[in-house]
């Protein structure tokens, strides 16, 4: 399914809040917020973020879950790369919950991809109080 297919689906069903949509896919995780591992569509303005995800293996629609969460309530964020080339982002709270996605800076079809990552991975730096380096 096409992106812009995925945001229409979403703005059509009148649950689409936010700004900045940006394609994600979960991880598999434990940190028992997301389960299992859909494909999502993320969106953000200056305080929040929301996570609405996909069902489906090659033709996705709207499982009807929409996640809320708050930048204040963020504890820690851990950006890297597995499989030595995907890029994520690992997003852990206080009630030591964490989602971890990937992100891909290009989309097919999708031109603000990677203005909108990057505006909201800057989000997120912006919150940052300690910044460590390897």
């Amino acid at each position: 399914m096409k992106i812009q297919t995925m945001i229409e689906e979403l703005k059509n069903s009148g649950v689409f809040q936010l700004d900045n949509p940006v394609y994600i896919g979960i991880l598999p995780n434990d940190g028992e917020i997301i389960a299992g591992y859909p494909q999502a569509i993320l969106t953000f303005d200056e305080t929040d973020f929301n996570i609405y995800t996909f069902k489906g293996i090659r033709h996705f629609s709207f499982d009807g879950n929409v996640y809320q969460f708050k930048f204040s309530e963020i504890k820690e964020i851990e950006l890297g790369k597995y499989n030595f080339r995907n890029p994520y982002l690992k997003i852990s709270f206080a009630d030591q919950k964490y989602l971890a996605f990937g992100y891909y800076l290009r989309a097919k079809n999708y031109l603000p991809q990677k203005t909108n990552i990057e505006k909201f991975i800057a989000q997120l730096s912006s919150i940052a109080t300690e910044v460590e380096e390897y």
